[in-house]
């Protein structure tokens, strides 16, 4: 199973995938986890090129209104009392969704843009399937085409396309069990999709994430750390929005800049217990050795995903 966001490009592997939440140990409820063989070990981070990272957290509140347009209209309301309430409540918000999360299925259409090309446009059936044992949530998505088979960033590269997934659960950032593997800091209000929300900043702290990003150039794998900002219903404390950067640029594979801003909405889906809070569109922006690409996924018709077979008889 592949979680988190993968972007696969045909001379670049971008797998960033957050670690996901160990809260049997931290709060004795089930453990939200990721079974994934690609994920990098704490020792296989190369902390140097992170060491003499500045992000933009620790910014003064002007300079990051003005690094980041999606700021605008922000009211400066700092208070590191509010910062440990508002966390407490997201990461309650974020326990209740992988309870309540049924497996599920859309429509998906993935719009890719590089310089010099036109728009390559891809259409397929994106699932997110959590799967439950008395002691672990596992959650998986993944795509399927026409025929109901399979999409794998390996099949996409064949075809010279590229290739990127995981929107669906980026939320687990924010459960009890990762907190401890990011800094936060409370920045203010602001009105975002027409929702009252609460803003934070986030950035990854090097010697405590578990399972870092992972970057494949040229049959190389490199670690990759991230930092954003979150835009929280101030009503219901689930996010909004997310946008997600590298926590520094990585000069040694020409890895510039590396963005990722989701869209969350509220779902109704019927014969759901309940509605959800799901994306409806991402864009990705990546520069890497001086070439931008821009992809854009947008979602639609939500609904529950069920397996029907069928008993054939034998012959005698």
């Amino acid at each position: 199973m592949r979680l988190g966001r993968v972007f696969l490009l045909p001379a670049a592997f971008l797998l960033p995938i957050p670690a996901f939440a160990q809260t049997q140990e931290l709060t004795g409820k089930p453990q939200l986890q990721v079974n994934n063989d690609l994920l990098l070990s704490p020792n296989d981070i190369d902390k140097s090129f992170w060491a003499n990272a500045k992000p933009y957290i620790d910014y003064p509140l002007p300079e990051l209104q003005a690094t980041m347009p999606e700021l605008k209209g922000l009211e400066l309301t700092p208070s590191r009392e509010q910062l440990a309430s508002l966390l407490a409540r997201v990461g309650q918000t974020c326990v209740d969704l992988e309870q309540r999360m049924p497996n599920v299925i859309s429509h998906e259409e993935v719009i890719t843009q590089t310089l010099h090309a036109k728009p390559r446009r891809q259409k397929f059936e994106y699932l997110m399937i959590p799967h439950r044992t008395p002691d672990s949530v596992e959650l998986e998505e993944y795509r399927t085409d026409e025929l109901g088979r399979k999409v794998t960033a390996r099949d996409s590269i064949a075809e010279g396309l590229f290739f990127s997934q995981g929107f669906a659960f980026d939320w687990v950032r924010f459960h009890p069990g990762n907190r401890s593997e990011s800094r936060f800091r409370y920045l203010g209000q602001q009105e975002m999709d027409k929702h009252k929300t609460f803003v934070l900043a986030f950035a990854q702290i090097p010697d405590l994430v578990r399972f870092p990003g992972k970057l494949e150039v040229e049959g190389t794998w490199i670690s990759t750390l991230f930092q954003g900002v979150v835009w929280i219903d101030s009503s219901d404390f689930r996010i909004v929005r997310l946008r997600e950067d590298l926590l520094a640029p990585r000069p040694d594979i020409h890895l510039k800049t590396f963005t990722t801003k989701i869209h969350f909405d509220e779902v109704h889906i019927s014969k759901a217990a309940s509605s959800l809070w799901l994306p409806q569109d991402v864009d990705l922006e990546l520069e890497l050795n001086g070439s931008v690409v821009r992809q854009r996924h947008v979602y639609s018709g939500y609904r529950l995903y069920t397996v029907k077979t069928r008993i054939l008889p034998t012959s005698p």
